[in-house]
C-alpha cells in the first residue's frame, strides 16, 4: 500500500524545530509543565540561575518517559488515568515496572555499553556456528545467546532483588540450552529458558568474572598477559580506565622488544605507574585462554586451565594483587572488587548516565555521592537506585522558558528530553503493532536476524545504538540515519497492524492492536474521534479530549488521505497510525 504522507503533523514539525532550540519543546501539552521559581531539579541545583526557568513535565508525561527509559513501553490509559487523578500513584506504578520482563532487557542493555558483550555475531570473537547438539539452532539467535550470558547473569541479579555485588561475587551463573552446550555447563531447562547452573572446572563462580564469553570477547595475547582484560573489568566496573590516564610514553623504550618492553613494566618510572596495579589485576584472570577460533571448536570449549599463563605459556606475570591486596582466586578478586567504593559509585554513574544519557563524567558529583550513600543503604538493591534516579525532579524536567528577549540558559547535560534508543524501538513498535522486524537471510547461512538491535546486517548503529566493537558508545541526539530507520519501521509497522486490525471483526475490536474502539465501516465523525483519543494515549502517551486541536490535526490528516486515496478507511488508518509512530514524541520521551 503506498501513500503520499510523508512526515508528522504540524505540530510535530514545529516541536522538532523548537527542540533544535536548546530542548525548548515541552515533551507534555503546551500547559502541562509547572514554571514556578520554587521547583528544582536537585539539592545541587536550587541556587544556581540556569534552573530559574526550569519547566516540569506533568505527572503524566512523567510517566511516559519513566515507562519508555525503563520498558521501552507506553504506559497503558489505565495507568494514565491514574496518575492524571492523581500523582501520588506514580510511585507505585514505577515499582511494577521494576519488576517486569521489559525492566530486565533495559538491564541487558545498560550493561552492553560497558562490557561491549555484544559485538558482530558472524565473526571472530563470536561466529559460534551450529553444530553438534545445536546443530539446528539460528547462527544469530546462537550467537546472541553466548554473548548475552554474562547480561543475562545482571538482570537475574537485579529482577531477583540480589545485592548488585553478585554480578562479580555469585557462585553460580545463568545459561539457556545454547550457552550449556557452549561451555559444557549443566541444564535442565527447556533449551530456551535460561536456568541457574555454575562453572564445573576449577575456576571457581565469581559471577561475570568467571564467565567464558566475557574473556573471549576482550581477548588477549600472551606477550599482553591479560592486562587489556584487566582494564576492561576496571573501566566497567570501577570507571577507572587506565588508558584514559595523562602519561608521557618514554620515547626511549623499543615498543617492539618483549624483553625491553617487559623489563620497563617493571623498572620504567613512566610504565610502572600504571603497571604497578594493572599487571597483578591481570594476574587473577591468567587461566582464560588469550582467545580461541569459535568456528573450529568443538563442543563444550574447554577456555580456562588454571594458571594458564603462568605454567603452560612460561609468562612472568606478578603475583595477583587487587591495589596491594593480594588474594589468589577469581573469587577474591570478586570480592575486592563488591567491598571497594568505586564499585557502587561507578554503578551509581552508569545507571544515571545511561537513564539521563550522559557521559559518566557529566554526572552530578553532589547527586552521584547522595545516590551513593542510599544504594549503600539499601543494600546495593539496584532496583531502588534506579527508583531514585527516575522518580527525582531532575528526571522530570521538560525544557526551559525565559521571557522573550533573555538568552536561554545552557541547562547541565542530561536534563530534558531523551532520545528513544533502539532497543526501546523494538519494544515499542512490538507492543504496539506486533511487529518483529527481522529479516530472513537464511541464503546466507544466517537464519533471521533483529534489524533494529543488530549492528552487522541491521540498523541499530544508524538507529543511534552501539555494536561493542566499532562503535561504543551510543547517539543521544538525532541524526538523518535515526530519523530514516524511524520512518521506515513506522511505515511498515502501521501497514502491519491495519492490515491485521481489519480482519478482525466488530465483535473481538479488543483482539485489535490498535483499531480497538471503532466499527470498521463506521465513518461517522464522533467514532474516528473517539479512536483518534485512544491513539494518542496508546502512541504517543497523551491524554486529549475528542475536540481537542490534536484530534482536530489527526482528523484532518485521517480525512486527507481517506480522500486522496479513493475513500479506503484502511488506507487513511494506515497514515494516520504511521505519522503517529514517527512523531516527534516518539523519538524523544
Amino acid at each position: 500500500m503506498t501513500h503520499r504522507f510523508s512526515g508528522p503533523p504540524r505540530r510535530s514539525l514545529a516541536g522538532l524545530v523548537a527542540l533544535a532550540f536548546a530542548l525548548a519543546a515541552a515533551c507534555g501539552d503546551d500547559n502541562s509543565g509547572e514554571t514556578e521559581s520554587g521547583d528544582t531539579a536537585g539539592e545541587d541545583t536550587a541556587e544556581d540561575p540556569a534552573f530559574e526557568h526550569l519547566v516540569y513535565l506533568s505527572p503524566e508525561d512523567h510517566l511516559v518517559r519513566v515507562s519508555m527509559a525503563l520498558r521501552g513501553l507506553r504506559p497503558s490509559v489505565a495507568e494514565l488515568d491514574a496518575v492524571a487523578a492523581d500523582p501520588e500513584a506514580l510511585p507505585g506504578i514505577v515499582d511494577g515496572y521494576l519488576n517486569s520482563p521489559e525492566f530486565g532487557r533495559t538491564i541487558r542493555d545498560l550493561h552492553n555499553e560497558s562490557l561491549l558483550s555484544r559485538v558482530d555475531f558472524a565473526i571472530p570473537p563470536a561466529g559460534f556456528l551450529p553444530k553438534g547438539p545445536i546443530a539446528g539452532e539460528n547462527i544469530y539467535d546462537l550467537n546472541v545467546s553466548v554473548m548475552d550470558a554474562p547480561l543475562r547473569l545482571i538482570e537475574h541479579v537485579v529482577l531477583n532483588d540480589k545485592p548488585y555485588s553478585e554480578i562479580v561475587t555469585a557462585n553460580y551463573t545463568v545459561a539457556d540450552g545454547v550457552v550449556s552446550t557452549v561451555w559444557g555447563l549443566s541444564y535442565d531447562g527447556d533449551g530456551d529458558s535460561w536456568e541457574v547452573t555454575s562453572w564445573p572446572d576449577e575456576r571457581g563462580n565469581a559471577g561475570i568474572l568467571s564467565d567464558s564469553w566475557l574473556f573471549q570477547r576482550h581477548s588477549s595475547t600472551i606477550a599482553n598477559a591479560n592486562r587489556g582484560r584487566a582494564n576492561m573489568i576496571s573501566r566497567a566496573l570501577l570507571c577507572q580506565d587506565f588508558l584514559s590516564r595523562d602519561i608521557e610514553i618514554d620515547a626511549g623504550v623499543n615498543l617492539a622488544d618483549a624483553n625491553e618492553v617487559a623489563d620497563a613494566v617493571h623498572n620504567n618510572q613512566t610504565c610502572v605507574s600504571c603497571h604497578q596495579t594493572l599487571d597483578p589485576l591481570a594476574s587473577f584472570f591468567s587461566g582464560y585462554f588469550p582467545e580461541v577460533l569459535p568456528q573450529i571448536e568443538q563442543y563444550p570449549i574447554d577456555f580456562y586451565i588454571g594458571n594458564l599463563f603462568f605454567d603452560v605459556y612460561g609468562v612472568n606475570m606478578r603475583d595477583p594483587n587487587y591495589y596491594g591486596a593480594a588474594g589468589e582466586s577469581l573469587g577474591d578478586v570478586g570480592s575486592f572488587i563488591a567491598n571497594d567504593p568505586r564499585f557502587s559509585m561507578c554503578a551509581v554513574k552508569r545507571f544515571y548516565g545511561y537513564l539521563h544519557q550522559v557521559q559518566l563524567d557529566e554526572v552530578p558529583e553532589e547527586t552521584a555521592y547522595a545516590l551513593q550513600r542510599g544504594f549503600i543503604d539499601s543494600g546495593l538493591d539496584a532496583k531502588a537506585l534506579v527508583r531514585d534516579i527516575v522518580l527525582a525532579d531532575a528526571y522530570r524536567v521538560s525544557h526551559a522558558e525565559v521571557p522573550e528577549g533573555e538568552a536561554l540558559p545552557e541547562l547541565p547535560p542530561g536534563l530534558g528530553l531523551k532520545k528513544l534508543r533502539p532497543v526501546q524501538l523494538s519494544s515499542f513498535i512490538k507492543d504496539l503493532t506486533g511487529v518483529e522486524w527481522r529479516a530472513d537471510v537464511s541464503e546466507f547461512g544466517f537464519g533471521t536476524i533483529d534489524m533494529v538491535e543488530d549492528g552487522f546486517v541491521g540498523f541499530g548503529v544508524l538507529a543511534g545504538g552501539i555494536d561493542g566493537f566499532f562503535v561504543t558508545q551510543p547517539t543521544h541526539t538525532y541524526n538523518p540515519t535515526a530519523s530514516l530507520v524511524l520512518r521506515t519501521l513506522a511505515g511498515d509497522a502501521a501497514n502491519y497492524a491495519v492490515e491485521h486490525d481489519f480482519t478482525i471483526p466488530d465483535g473481538q475490536k479488543q483482539e485489535r492492536y490498535l483499531l480497538t474502539t471503532i466499527d470498521l465501516q463506521d465513518l461517522s465523525e464522533a467514532a474516528t474521534r473517539a479512536q483518534l483519543v485512544h491513539l494518542h494515549a496508546r502512541i504517543l502517551g497523551e491524554r486529549v479530549a475528542a475536540d481537542s486541536r490534536e484530534v482536530d490535526e489527526s482528523l484532518e490528516l485521517y480525512a486527507a488521505a481517506y480522500n486522496d486515496g479513493g475513500g479506503l478507511t484502511n488506507r487513511a488508518w494506515t497514515v494516520v497510525i504511521a505519522a503517529m509512530l514517527q512523531d516527534i514524541k516518539v523519538a524523544f520521551f
